[in-house]
């Protein structure tokens, strides 16, 4: 089994895409996988809970999955350049203003591949 947390992405939003690139770049020490989110549901059904909009997702070996601004605190605390600031994701107050402006960027995401400028299905 492999110990790395996968990062679950809208593979047909360019943000979300951008995201995971950084993610790559910043992951030094192989610590995350990541998987477009289509991909992703056919192998771990467990991903697709709750409402797509929810947010981005995180799904671990053990068949956690944390999602929104939990999974980029999940992904943060494995990062060693953000691993420090997450940890600050966990005082009341700063948890709920991070949630708060999550919810406000996933919002604003427009997927590159729909012409109606849909929502980002993993926001």
């Amino acid at each position: 089994m492999d110990p790395r947390a996968t990062v679950v992405f809208d593979g047909g939003c360019a943000y979300c895409r951008r995201q995971e690139r950084r993610i790559r770049t910043l992951d030094w020490f192989g610590r995350l996988d990541a998987q477009p989110y289509d991909a992703a549901v056919q192998v771990w059904p467990e991903v697709a809970r709750g409402t797509l909009g929810d947010g981005l997702r995180v799904r671990f070996p053990d068949g956690s999955v944390t999602v929104g601004i939990d999974a980029v605190r999940s992904i943060a605390l494995r990062l060693p350049l953000t691993a420090i600031p997450a940890v600050l994701l966990w005082l009341p107050g700063i948890y709920q203003l991070a949630r708060a402006a999550y919810r406000w960027k996933a919002a604003r995401r427009v997927r590159d591949s729909d012409d109606d400028g849909a929502s980002c299905v993993v926001a």
